[in-house]
């Protein structure tokens, strides 16, 4: 009887310890703000995130508990309005269930066009467990520099793509990368049409790779870019997509391509300074951790098998 005692209060006490290990995951994330608008309409307080929002009286207000902390927000250029949605979350698939580690997806839409046919917007999906309110952070962080750096580099990229007074039809003398067409002889014209690119780069795997450059019979300039990081690196998921269709001479070129890219990444202030011998030691630490408190447990159940048989 005493021995089923002292089984029942093992249990508890593992019950306890593992509760107490799990909680050791949590981190305290933003949460309870959700639809937030913010205008860049005043640089100077864009940090600034509404009274609602700053957990200046109860922490348990805006705040959860969780795994992941993440955030989503949406910035329009054209209505200089940023739309924010936080959150937290227990599910880490999406960051691989890695200790310590973070995604960025990030999606631009431009139209090149004097009078657009589609907004200007820039969509970020940020998840993080680094650190408390890691996606918060990235967001007050880097926000200030999106909207004012940004929107030059983002006008910069359509200056480098577009030029409005430029002539379409017979009299044209624009031409175009065509990367069908033979190494010695790449370009062709392209009268009645714009210059098009698309390329999609895997960093990590290089055979999924694609590049097409050539003359589109379309008169509308616009630039689609799609970006997703990850540390640690995943394989399948470190991805680059651009295309963009410009009335410039031979603007799809190689050359363009690459200043494009790198405008974008400039634009994008993705500089996670998250070491790799970090995550090591953090397991390293949790490990030692486990292992001390499970001989602890064991020493006091033999102490308790003891006193009760």
């Amino acid at each position: 009887m005493r021995f089923f005692f002292c089984l029942i209060l093992l249990s508890c006490i593992l019950a306890e310890y593992s509760s107490t290990v799990n909680d050791t995951n949590y981190i305290f994330c933003t949460s309870h703000c959700s639809n937030i608008v913010v205008s860049f309409s005043n640089p100077s307080k864009l940090p600034t995130l509404p009274e609602e929002c700053q957990g200046n009286n109860d922490i348990t207000t805006i705040y959860d508990n969780a795994s992941v902390c993440g955030i989503d927000y949406r910035i329009n250029y054209d209505n200089q309005e940023i739309y924010i949605n936080f959150e937290a979350s227990n599910y880490t698939g999406s960051l691989e269930d890695q200790t310590s580690s973070e995604f960025l997806v990030q999606s631009i839409s431009l139209s090149l066009n004097s009078y657009p046919s589609q907004p200007n917007v820039v969509n970020r999906k940020y998840a993080c467990n680094i650190n408390n309110d890691c996606a918060r952070n990235l967001y007050l962080k880097t926000i200030n520099y999106l909207v004012n750096d940004g929107q030059s580099q983002l006008d910069f990229i359509k200056n480098k793509l577009h030029n409005e007074s430029l002539l379409v039809g017979s009299e044209s003398k624009r031409r175009c990368i065509d990367s069908n067409k033979p190494v010695n002889k790449p370009s062709r014209k392209c009268g009645f049409g714009f210059c098009y690119a698309r390329l999609e780069n895997f960093e990590l795997n290089e055979q999924q790779n694609s590049k097409i450059q050539r003359c589109e019979g379309v008169q509308e300039a616009f630039l689609l870019s799609e970006i997703e990081h990850h540390v640690p690196k995943s394989t399948q998921k470190e991805r680059e997509f651009l295309k963009y269709r410009c009335n410039k001479n031979v603007c799809n070129r190689n050359d363009i391509i690459t200043i494009i890219q790198d405008t974008i990444n400039e634009y994008t202030q993705w500089n996670p300074k998250q070491p790799e011998n970090k995550q090591i030691n953090e397991k390293a630490a949790n490990l030692s951790v486990k292992q001390a408190m499970f001989s602890y447990i064991l020493v006091l159940f033999l102490i308790l098998i003891q006193l009760f048989i």
